[in-house]
């Protein structure tokens, strides 16, 4: 039977270093130095790894900036995606399509677990505004180890509610999602897409390399990507237009700008055009 090993250190050091959890440490303590079980947790060296991540709490701001960082992110990878298309680089740009969307699941979770002390503040409906409180890190978020499968389903499950979100008659896909598993396949695909367009690989006498990639659908599909992002932004947007008081409104409308000429690339050029006769069009 494996010894079981104890030690406190500091958790969370870039965020609360007065917090402690346990990890795994490589000397084992004697019985009478072992503490009661109910203050830690032992594991041996079969699954010191495999301990579920600590709960941890952060504050609403941080979480804000941390959604932020990632928004911008997964737009960024849609730029580049973009760009790499454009120059006969399918493969490369299949592959960071797949990774903004992997950031926008991430996006989601921290989303869902922060929109109340988020809106708190804003005094919504009467409500009187109170200061947002902490909020729970949600548990793909507690570790950098997290499956890509599982952050995939979580993205595409998001965008099934595309139809829905733009088309009133379809409303009703926007609300009544399918099953998480229901997206179990397509994740698959699109991690190993992602993978295809990075490395060389090999089955028997067949090499695949990321160059051989065709651009077949590689422009829908970034343009999809794009959509889906827009669609979280305008979601946050929306959550706050009610606010009376507009100085309290965090917006992301530097975003909403910058995925729109792939999201919506006609009608942009459209609004471009229009903007530029009348000597309004963005910097």
């Amino acid at each position: 039977m494996s010894d079981s090993y104890y030690v406190w250190v500091p958790r969370g050091l870039h965020l609360r270093p007065a917090d402690y959890i346990l990890v795994v440490f490589f000397e084992p303590l004697g019985p009478a130095e072992r503490p009661g079980l109910d203050s830690v947790v032992s594991t041996s060296r079969d699954n010191q790894y495999m301990e579920k991540p600590e709960i941890e709490y952060i504050g609403a701001e941080f979480a804000r900036r941390w959604w932020k960082s990632l928004m911008a992110n997964a737009v960024a990878l849609i730029e580049d995606a973009a760009l790499l298309a454009g120059h006969q680089s399918p493969g490369r740009s299949q592959s960071l399509v797949v990774l903004a969307i992997e950031e926008l699941a991430k996006a989601r979770w921290l989303y869902e677990t922060s929109e109340r002390e988020w809106t708190a503040p804003l005094g919504l409906f009467g409500q009187t505004p109170t200061p947002g409180g902490k909020v729970r890190v949600p548990e793909g978020l507690r570790t950098t180890r997290r499956p890509h499968a599982e952050k995939l389903q979580v993205a595409e499950q998001f965008a099934s509610r595309l139809g829905g979100f733009w088309d009133q008659r379809r409303r009703v896909e926007y609300y009544q999602l399918p099953d998480l598993a229901t997206f179990e396949s397509t994740a698959r695909r699109r991690n190993l897409d992602k993978q295809a367009g990075f490395y060389v690989d090999r089955a028997g006498d067949v090499v695949t390399s990321p160059l051989n990639i065709p651009a077949d659908g590689v422009a829908e599909d970034i343009q999809h990507a794009a959509k889906v992002i827009q669609m979280h932004l305008i979601e946050d947007h929306t959550r706050q237009q009610d606010c009376a008081d507009l100085s309290l409104i965090d917006s992301a409308e530097d975003l909403h700008w910058t995925i729109l000429p792939y999201s919506d690339p006609g009608s942009f050029a459209d609004f471009m055009k229009r903007m530029s006769k009348n000597g309004n069009a963005r910097d």
